[in-house]
């Protein structure tokens, strides 16, 4: 099966996607190529992407089966900045797995 991932991603100011989009006038193929990962792709499905655009920093929760594939996903982070990846669990999952949902 799949395993959960929590992703942190932080850059600066110096490497930010946006702040270059926006330097080059904010082109319309500029704003459609920045929030592509949350589409993810074939070997990796993101379930949730949250950003702190004055941080620069973002969180997403993503599911893949492979480290290789999970590795090669997070280039486009670590390219531009570090990138924190850390396996986590569905606690909701497990609460109701449990039967103590609602108890």
């Amino acid at each position: 099966g799949y395993m959960i991932f929590h992703l942190t991603a932080q850059h600066d100011h110096l490497t930010c996607w946006g702040v270059k989009a926006r330097r080059e006038g904010n082109s319309a193929e500029s704003q459609k190529q920045l929030g592509k990962w949350m589409e993810g792709n074939e070997k990796v499905k993101v379930l949730a992407a949250y950003v702190n655009n004055p941080a620069h920093r973002i969180f997403a929760i993503i599911e893949a089966n492979d480290y290789n594939d999970l590795n090669t996903f997070t280039n486009q982070f670590k390219d531009a900045g570090s990138c924190d990846v850390q396996v986590v669990g569905d606690a909701i999952a497990m609460r109701k797995t449990a039967g103590n949902w609602g108890q």
